[in-house]
């Protein structure tokens, strides 16, 4: 199957199941009665277990000719792993299942991306378009599983992930053409502790995870919170499929308008925009406020992750493209999310909204930090 078509249906799937953990993984914990301070806990030791997780798994990577079998067990794993979740509610079942689930699955993000970066320099794929089947396929399940909560009940939401699942894995199975491999004269993949060494990429990692893990209290509490005010189901399904669509258009537009934007200008663009977000879904739950804060995420979320992109297919040579992606996903995506779910989770009870003005905070080093730009890597996003 050609690499556009394979990436394409492998994100959708991968996406679907987040597109019903992330808006709802709360409430269907909510809804087999754990608290809020426990869920906080919760989403934030299966955050944390992602930066162990990605680390190990992408360590283990030597070269692009890993990146299928490591899809392909990874996918297999984490449907077994969610399956666990039908077994028993007690809570120290459902620690357990969380740690092992959020070490397995979100290590096919970063695997998943590390595949489509390589496809980008191998096969000069256009990362903008495929990246957004994966997001219309979120908006599909956010859309479909807030539907099921408020006329069926939130034990669909672990269903709907099984069903995702089940599809992922059989996906993943398809061949891919061309298989991923080396570039002729390409260096061996470097290690993490090399990359680390570079001081443009620490602060690139830095920068990134400011951004990201602003998204902790939208990520572990907006579904509650807006529940709390009275919104169905169905209508925090359909807020969160908005903000995927502006996410999707923002995708779309980037090898049409967004080409001459470098890294550092996405990630302004992308605090900015955080500043805006958080400061709206901390002070108003009016529903047309709320539809102009989910606009936001294709600049708070599409922004800030085109800049990764970026960044990394031109700014580095290709023996870190891995490797960074690796710590990408590990400390923006994980330790550092972790963290602020966890105290978004002590403090939602009495703050409530409050906890969004705090992750406005949060993205304000953004605007000064900066990083000097390195040697051009072989292929641009």
């Amino acid at each position: 199957m050609p690499a556009f078509s394979w990436l394409a249906l492998f994100f959708g799937a991968f996406y679907f199941v987040y597109g019903a953990y992330l808006p709802f993984w709360s409430l269907w914990l909510e809804g087999i009665g754990v608290s809020a301070e426990q869920i906080g806990l919760l989403l934030g030791a299966g955050m944390a277990i992602r930066f162990a997780g990605n680390l190990l798994v992408m360590e283990q990577i030597k070269g692009a000719g890993h990146l299928l079998p490591v899809t392909r067990w990874l996918s297999v794993f984490s449907l077994l792993a969610f399956i666990g979740f039908y077994f028993s509610h007690q809570l120290w079942w459902l620690v357990g299942l969380t740690l092992l689930a959020n070490f397995i699955y979100p290590t096919l993000m970063p695997v998943g991306e590390a595949l489509a970066t390589r496809m980008v320099v191998q096969a000069h794929l256009d990362y903008g378009k495929v990246r957004l089947c994966g997001s219309l396929a979120f908006i599909v399940a956010s859309t479909l599983v807030g539907a099921l909560v408020s006329n069926v009940g939130s034990e669909w939401i672990l269903h709907a992930m099984v069903i995702g699942l089940v599809l992922m894995v059989l996906l993943s199975w398809l061949p891919l053409h061309p298989a991923p491999q080396d570039v002729a004269g390409e260096r061996a993949k470097a290690s993490l502790k090399a990359t680390l060494r570079s001081p443009t990429v620490r602060r690139f990692l830095l920068i990134t995870a400011l951004l990201q893990s602003s998204h902790a209290a939208y990520y572990g509490f907006s579904a509650i919170h807006w529940k709390a005010a009275g919104y169905s189901g169905t209508i925090i399904g359909y807020l969160w499929a908005l903000g995927v669509v502006a996410e999707i258009g923002m995708f779309a537009a980037d090898k049409r308008f967004l080409q001459r934007w470098g890294a550092r200008q996405l990630f302004i663009a992308g605090a900015i925009g955080c500043v805006a977000r958080w400061l709206l879904l901390g002070t108003t739950t009016e529903l047309g406020w709320l539809v102009l804060g989910q606009l936001l995420h294709s600049v708070t979320f599409g922004m800030s992750h085109l800049g990764a992109v970026r960044f990394m297919t031109r700014q580095l040579p290709a023996e870190q493209l891995i490797p960074t992606q690796s710590l990408y996903a590990a400390i923006g995506l994980g330790m550092v999310l972790a963290a602020l779910m966890a105290v978004c989770g002590s403090l939602y009870e009495s703050l409530e909204g409050g906890i969004f003005l705090l992750m406005a905070l949060v993205v304000v080093p953004v605007f000064f930090l900066r990083f000097k730009p390195t040697t051009v890597a072989a292929a641009a996003v």
